[in-house]
């Protein structure tokens, strides 16, 4: 393969997943091949991955031979053949290979940082259907997930190595089964009445139901249900069999508010037995005239993410709470119960909505907007977290060497923002030699001590809490080290954040259960969100240095003061490409939008976030702007937007069926794609009479 048709960088915005194959049916061809030619992961893939990652480290000295690498996984495997060629790669390393099972990704992420290992390898696609698989990583001490720069470094490292000698190199680290140690690990972690708000026998007072996503919660979930008296629960799609995410988990309710009773004897929430529970069993409190809550938890196959549906039962509906809802609970909660400071860091990222940011604003904390991925709110939470703690130690000890390196660690923060050079690995190696050499250097024990319960606490760092709308929510987490001594930590849980976001809603809510939707619209109004996706495109033309992306921002500008909206634009230093603008009014967010390169897909994507009252202009202005994209940002080199244009110029003539259309393409192998693309996501043609036919946007793109 030609090195100047491989992409700079194999993963996507966390990892790498995708459709799963086995080895044996591409005889002719190595791992890499065929993922860049056919987006196949085969075993062979895994195993070359997770080679190449362990042995990054072990270069850099990030590890040493022998040292442990935490490897679990999720459900969508059950012969072990992805997992036995992942921990493969790991022990052809060096590295030991310390096998953890079937375990929800926080789990792993957690137990890595607990057992102080050099690192941690997830095998799971998250909330993708079960034919995916994929990787996701995280590095020890900090628990970062890797940075572009990492990504661009593993994939270097891909690139160099023969597969066929990786074969034939023989196993030099050692496997160690802890799975157990590993679960047991985690459950008392949850258990933890600093990390949980369920207080004793409080499940009791609540009907809920737990959708597991047929995924890697399953072994955890009874156990932990009993241990918090939930006699009301029931427990949904908890098979091993019926396929991890198949018509369950967050992914069926992404983009939906409110799910009609109607809608569950419908396609597609037809087979969405959680749903049907839950309106099951509304239904049936309402006509015991009972005050209590009847609420699910709808989680992700690996388990970083949760939603809540909760049953509205005045109008027998299901209202729908996703992760910007949940953040503001657990926020307002926090405020409640006095465990935070005035101006704390509420984080979200650009595809939230305002309407969160705003409650947030009025409950007192400062508001940002991240990029896209939960490892950024990760770099926050972690940049404030030690800021927090270069703090402490520079009261608590006063060596010239040590406050040099307090000062080489806040530049390298600093420049890093900046610069918008994110290198996970180099922030990890300064963040560990300056716990290392605080830790080596503090003889008395109570400072130890000190430093463990003040660092434990919501009110120490400037972070609070941080979400992504998909459902990812970060907060404090407190787990043991090596010693035994508790330490903080960062991770999305999808089981944490819903049992906590039920207890605040619990606690805040009002106490007639009539009165609850009125409650929840009040305080989680919904916004305008709209997301237009341009495909086929040209990255490139997005970069801060472009032309046509300064022609795109004038056009914003004039289309939106023509309407009433001045727009002040913000750089993202995790995302620098992305063209962001944002309206205020009376010092709050009223309008955002947003223009970005998808990081796992050949597209860009326009975003409109808005209050409610905007929608009709908004509606109206979204015409010129992304028909400038459509226009000016796609690929006329690319065989897709060849053929898309094909169609479209059939399309012209007369409307076609979907046959005729087909026979004219000549059975283009890329056809389905490629005619999906136009009429579900980009709204290029429309089905009308049994025909398809040009939309206005297709009608302005054909040449």
């Amino acid at each position: 393969m030609k090195s100047d048709s491989l992409p700079e960088r194999l993963q996507g915005t966390d990892g790498i997943r995708g459709k799963v194959g086995l080895a044996c049916d591409f005889p002719e061809m190595d791992p890499l091949s065929v993922w860049i030619q056919k987006k196949i992961l085969t075993e062979e893939f895994f195993e070359l991955y997770t080679f190449s990652f362990c042995q990054n480290l072990i270069d850099s000295g990030w590890a040493e031979l022998g040292d442990s690498m935490i490897v679990g996984w999720d459900t969508r495997d059950p012969k072990g053949i992805f997992s036995d060629a992942a921990i493969k790669g790991i022990r052809k390393s060096g590295l030991t290979a310390v096998s953890i099972g079937v375990q929800p990704t926080p789990c792993v992420a957690l137990y890595q940082l607990s057992r102080e290992a050099a690192g941690a390898v997830v095998l799971t696609a998250s909330h993708n259907p079960s034919e995916q698989n994929g990787i996701k990583i995280f590095l020890g001490h900090t628990g970062l997930k890797l940075f572009p720069a990492d990504d661009i470094r593993l994939t270097k490292t891909i690139y160099s190595k023969d597969f066929k000698h990786l074969k034939k190199t023989p196993l030099q680290g050692d496997v160690v089964d802890e799975e157990v140690l590993a679960r047991k690990f985690f459950k008392n972690v949850m258990l933890d009445s600093f990390n949980s708000w369920v207080s004793d026998r409080s499940l009791q007072k609540t009907s809920l139901v737990i959708d597991a996503a047929n995924g890697a919660f399953i072994p955890l979930l009874k156990q932990m249900i009993q241990e918090f008296g939930g006699a009301n629960v029931i427990l949904c799609n908890t098979s091993l069999e019926n396929g991890i995410n198949h018509n369950c988990g967050v992914a069926d309710l992404e983009g939906r508010h409110i799910v009609e009773a109607n809608e569950l004897s419908q396609e597609p929430l037809c087979h969405a037995e959680a749903l049907k529970r839950l309106l099951e069993e509304g239904r049936r409190k309402r006509e015991q005239n009972s005050e209590s809550l009847t609420v699910g938890l709808v989680l992700d196959g690996d388990g970083d993410r949760c939603f809540m549906p909760v049953y509205d039962s005045q109008k027998d509906r299901i209202i729908i709470i996703d992760g910007d809802g949940l953040a503001i609970l657990q926020l307002l909660w926090l405020k409640q119960n006095q465990k935070t400071r005035e101006g704390q860091l509420y984080l979200n990222t650009v595809e939230s909505s305002l309407e969160a940011s705003r409650s947030a604003l009025k409950a007192g904390c400062f508001v940002k907007q991240c990029a896209v991925g939960d490892k950024w709110i990760l770099w926050d939470a972690l940049l404030k977290a030690y800021q927090w703690k270069c703090n402490f130690f520079k009261d608590h000890f006063n060596d010239p060497e040590f406050s040099r390196m307090l000062l080489d660690l806040e530049n390298l923060f600093k420049n890093m923002e900046e610069q918008s050079s994110f290198d996970a690995l180099e922030l990890s190696f300064k963040i560990k030699n300056v716990d290392e050499y605080f830790q080596e250097h503090i003889q008395d024990p109570k400072i130890l001590e000190k430093l463990s319960n003040e660092s434990n606490s919501f009110s120490s760092s400037d972070f609070l809490i941080g979400n992504e709308e998909s459902g990812h929510l970060l907060s404090l987490t407190r787990i043991p080290n090596k010693e035994g001594r508790m330490i903080p930590a960062y991770a999305g849980n999808g089981l944490k954040t819903g049992l906590n976001s039920l207890m605040a809603l619990e606690s805040l809510r009002p106490s007639d259960p009539l009165k609850l939707i009125e409650w929840l619209n009040e305080k989680f109004p919904r916004g305008y969100s709209r997301s237009l996706p341009v495909y086929h495109v040209k990255q490139e033309l997005l970069e801060p240095q472009s032309l046509l992306r300064n022609e795109l921002k004038v056009l914003i500008e004039q289309v939106l003061e023509a309407n009433g909206h001045s727009i002040e634009w913000h750089h993202r230093s995790q995302e620098p490409n992305m063209l962001m603008g944002l309206s205020l009014k009376n010092h709050l967010p009223e309008l955002c939008v947003f223009v970005r390169n998808s990081g796992t897909e050949d597209k860009l994507s326009l975003y409109f976030r808005s209050l409610s009252n905007n929608r009709e202009m908004l509606e109206s202005v979204i015409n010129p702007i992304y028909g400038f994209l459509l226009k000016n940002f796609k690929d006329p080199s690319k065989s897709s937007t060849q053929l898309e244009q094909y169609i479209l110029r059939q399309l012209k003539e007369n409307p076609l069926n979907l046959r005729e259309i087909q026979n004219s393409a000549k059975n283009d192998s890329t056809f389905q794609e490629i005619f999906r693309l136009m009429h579900s996501r980009q709204p290029l043609i429309k089905y009308i009479n049994n025909r398809w036919e040009l939309s206005q946007w297709g009608q302005m793109l054909v040449n």
